[in-house]
């Protein structure tokens, strides 16, 4: 890659995590923009796009969540600590998000218009922050808790 164009890429994914607003990727950086800056995305943030989510359980309880441009619906997860639930997320924006609680490991992510479900423990009582793990939509607003009881 010239050194011309990856200073283009850098100041492409630098406005995205300023902004939070995908950037089109332009020629020769593969045939999805939006792809392309998720795949960065993650190895910015060390993560792996397949990485964390879990099958669902067939029989456990879905705990639906809903993602627009820039806000999660609702912002309180209430769980039963040890007990297996499947969180559902539901992008209804125009942007990828995802459900990420980092003191658990946990990653969940929906590309606009999709839904997508993970089978999820939370072990112990206690809060547990979610956000959106995606470059400035957490400074946006897209955060909130799972409480397990």
């Amino acid at each position: 890659m010239s050194s011309r164009r990856l200073g283009l890429v850098l100041v492409a994914v630098g406005v995205v995590g300023l902004i939070g607003v995908p950037v089109v990727a332009g020629p020769g950086l593969g045939s999805s923009g939006l792809d392309w800056m998720a795949s960065m995305h993650e190895r910015m943030m060390g993560g792996s796009r397949a990485g964390r989510a879990q099958a669902p359980v067939p029989g456990a309880p879905d705990i639906e969540v809903v993602t627009r441009d820039f806000s999660f619906s609702p912002t309180e997860l209430t769980v039963p600590a040890g007990t297996t639930v499947n969180v559902v997320l539901v992008n209804d924006g125009d942007l990828l998000h995802d459900l990420t609680i980092p003191a658990l490991g946990f990653r969940l992510e929906a590309s606009p218009g999709t839904r997508t479900s993970s089978s999820l423990t939370v072990a112990s009582q206690g809060t547990y922050q979610f956000i959106c793990s995606v470059p400035g939509h957490r400074e946006a607003g897209m955060e909130g808790v799972v409480v397990a009881t």
